[in-house]
């Protein structure tokens, strides 16, 4: 983070962070005397808001949220409002800070998801953007050419909103929302099952099936930490795992079914971890930030996304042995599931994004297919249109991508605070 003059001339560094954690949303408060920010691992959504002063220093932290904190603005100097999800991964809502007490309050008690908020500079107009998202789900075929815009057909399933696709045998996995946030629903023979209420905890990422599919494991939050839970495929059981890691991203599992695969951090920092189903210690395979890993289905290899720079996320890989494997350069977008190995082989399908657009959204979706083993690179689909993909899966047969498409459409709203 830097200072300068009004020409941009004269900068001065008055803050510097490790390689892959962010700062965003750069708030002056109006008397000068502080500047906020967001700052943390938005790839993981693991973001807090702090403050640093002008001269620089050490920076504060106000709030210990650990979530995707997307946006802040200063009503006086001890109120500050941000966006975040709740604690349940909820939302996400429109929440006021008292800076001085370090407290939260929701400011809205309704259904209204929020994306971001701005102020005026004496804080008695606030302009938010209130969001009105669709998703849905679409397949493209696997063929002997680069698939088209023609060659889509939309993948239709009984509930309104679909994301997040996983396939196990004849069932497929989704998040759905039957209320504010996304739960986890089946759907086999045309029927559906509500296999996680998203009013016990909202899902992010897509689940990880077992290889019998009679296990799913998702990912929520407690008390601002990532926690993985071990769910039947009816939804009738669940019980925590490995409850010492800060689990991030979505998770995988052996082929064996013995243990999954999962990116988080314990006490020794960011790392990938090998953890055992059935009870047992946690095993780091890998160092530093691991976002979604994938298991071969030979289960010689994992792998996943590693740190983020300039936008891109470079695919790194792993022996289940934690021996290092080099790869060729693949690279994903920040945050997003985009990378599936195919259901037989050790080909791996990636999403390639061709213009920055934050969590995937760009002029065109590209998918390609890296055969590891060969080290050929086969351009799979080229899809137009402006819409968010934030995950995929292969169907079993292996002969088509279905994916999501996420519209966060959004509204203008102008807030007037009494004088």
């Amino acid at each position: 983070m830097l200072i300068a003059d009004r020409a941009g001339s004269n900068a001065r560094e008055i803050f510097k962070d490790e390689r892959g954690v962010h700062n965003h949303n750069v708030v002056w408060a109006p008397d000068g005397r502080w500047i906020y920010f967001v700052h943390g691992l938005d790839v993981a959504e693991d973001m807090d808001v702090w403050r640093i002063r002008p001269s620089g220093g050490p920076p504060e932290r106000l709030t210990r949220l650990g979530a995707s904190v997307s946006s802040i603005a200063l009503l006086d100097p001890r109120t500050l409002l941000y966006v975040a999800p709740a604690a349940d991964r909820s939302g996400p809502w429109l929440w006021a800070l008292d800076i001085d007490a370090r407290t939260s309050h929701r400011v809205s008690a309704g259904l209204e998801q929020y994306r971001s908020v701005s102020a005026t500079s004496d804080g008695h107009r606030v302009v938010a953007t209130v969001a009105n998202p669709t998703a849905n789900l679409w397949s493209v075929p696997i063929l002997d050419r680069v698939a088209g815009d023609a060659d889509i057909e939309a993948f239709t399933v009984p509930t309104v909103r679909a994301l997040g696709p996983r396939f196990r045998g004849t069932s497929m996995f989704y998040l759905s929302a039957r209320g504010t946030g996304d739960g986890l629903w089946r759907l086999q023979d045309g029927q559906t099952t509500e296999v996680w209420k998203g009013s016990d905890g909202a899902l992010r990422e897509s689940a990880a099936v077992s290889p019998d599919g009679s296990r799913v494991v998702i990912m929520g939050r407690k008390a601002g930490k990532g926690q993985l839970m071990l769910v039947t495929a009816d939804g009738s059981e669940s019980r925590t795992l490995a409850g010492a890691i800060d689990a991030q991203g979505a998770a995988d599992w052996a082929p064996d079914g013995s243990a999954i695969v999962m990116g988080g951090s314990d006490e020794q920092g960011l790392g990938l971890f090998r953890i055992p189903v059935d009870g047992g210690t946690p095993v780091r395979l890998a160092k530093g930030l691991a976002i979604n890993p994938v298991w071969s289905p030979d289960g010689s290899l994992i792998v996943y996304a590693a740190t983020s720079v300039s936008g891109r996320q470079p695919l790194a890989a792993v022996r289940p042995d934690g021996t290092p494997v080099e790869l060729t350069q693949i690279q994903v977008a920040p945050g997003n599931q985009g990378h599936r190995f195919l259901p037989k082989g050790k080909g791996i399908v990636f999403r390639e994004i061709n213009a920055p657009g934050g969590a995937g959204t760009g002029e065109s979706i590209d998918f390609w297919l890296e055969d590891l083993e060969g080290k050929t690179k086969t351009h799979l689909a080229h899809l137009s249109g402006r819409y968010a993909t934030l995950s995929f899966d292969i169907t079993p047969d292996g002969k088509r991508i279905v994916f999501d498409r996420v519209n966060d459409n959004s509204d203008i709203v102008l807030i007037d605070i009494p004088r």
